[in-house]
């Protein structure tokens, strides 16, 4: 489960997203669709814990995983 509250989202000076409340249940089945440099991937990364939102917070109950956009990122672990 996440439980997301009031996050801000920001690349550099940019905000990208301000303000967002959701919550996912487990079993929910998420779409995230957006334009090119809309933040898509940066939440997601919020979201697994890979980095931190500017400002509010984000509860995870569980593990949540994360595959990187570049495979030859990951960890091969």
């Amino acid at each position: 489960m996440i439980t997301v509250r009031g996050i801000d989202v920001r690349v550099g000076a940019r905000l990208l997203l301000s303000g967002v409340d959701f919550h996912i249940a487990p079993g929910d089945r998420i779409g995230l669709v957006g334009r090119n440099g809309a933040g898509k991937t940066t939440l997601l990364k919020i979201l697994a814990g890979a980095a931190a939102p500017a400002a509010g917070t984000v509860t995870r109950t569980g593990s949540v995983g994360h595959l990187a956009q570049d495979p030859r990122a990951a960890d091969p672990a």
